[in-house]
């Protein structure tokens, strides 16, 4: 005859499962930064996307508000701003989600839909970015565009690691890897922030303030990029803000 557990050690399993679910949260604090992180680009995103195909589907708006939002410079390479701004929106609307514990647990079939849709957003903004640059500033091949290179090469190595992690079962690494996925693809965001304070700091000298803008306009993607995976690096070595 088998031997029976005691009914008070399948309630404390029980208990201590209820506990481990219940455990589980939505993360919202970094869902919400990363939802407004990556709104300061993706509502203009969704804004030039809508105009641009209004104009070529029906004409020029009349709006005059909205038509000072759009860059006649866009309209040499439309297709190009197009693609490269949809998958911006998408990648904007489905990545915060990806850190997201309960939605994970509660509905794995969405966070692996979803996340297929961040992986082919990712790489789509990746290229189109390329392809933007070199349809509407074909003559900049300087620093700026070795700067979008490494950009867009960092973001296609670092979703794809995560892919072929979660294809391996090897889910501490891909959580690792699109970690790392954000923090590239934020990094055109955080010469912004960069400047900003430069600005305030040492723009008062005058020697250096005429060479701020230059160099971030030159050097900022890359110097973003470094900043941003030194501290996801140093993040996921420390604490557990990133788990999910």
């Amino acid at each position: 005859m088998p031997e029976q557990k005691p009914q008070n050690s399948i309630a404390i399993h029980h208990h201590r499962s209820v506990n481990a679910t219940a455990a589980l949260n939505h993360n919202w604090p970094l869902v919400i930064t990363l939802w407004l992180l990556m709104a300061i680009p993706g509502i203009p995103a969704l804004l030039i996307v809508s105009l641009l195909i209004t104009l070529l589907l029906i004409g020029p708006v009349e709006s005059t508000v909205l038509m000072s939002l759009l860059n006649p410079h866009y309209l040499t390479a439309p297709w190009a701003v197009i693609v490269h701004g949809s998958s911006g929106a998408i990648l904007f609307l489905t990545m915060p989600w990806q850190f997201s514990p309960a939605l994970r647990h509660h509905h794995p079939k969405w966070h692996r839909a979803s996340g297929r849709l961040v992986l082919l957003s990712g790489y789509t903004l990746a290229v189109s970015g390329i392809w933007m640059h070199l349809f509407l500033t074909p003559d900049e091949l300087g620093m700026r565009f070795i700067g979008l290179l490494a950009l867009s090469s960092g973001m296609i190595l670092a979703f794809s690691m995560a892919f072929y992690a979660v294809l391996n079962r090897q889910f501490n690494q891909h959580r690792r890897w699109v970690c790392r996925a954000v923090a590239i693809t934020l990094a055109a965001l955080t010469p912004l922030f960069i400047e900003v304070v430069a600005d305030l700091t040492l723009g008062q000298m005058v020697a250096i303030k005429p060479l701020l803008a230059p160099f971030f306009y030159d050097y900022g993607r890359l110097l973003g990029m470094g900043l941003n995976l030194l501290v996801a690096e140093c993040l996921l070595r420390k604490t557990q803000l990133f788990a999910y």
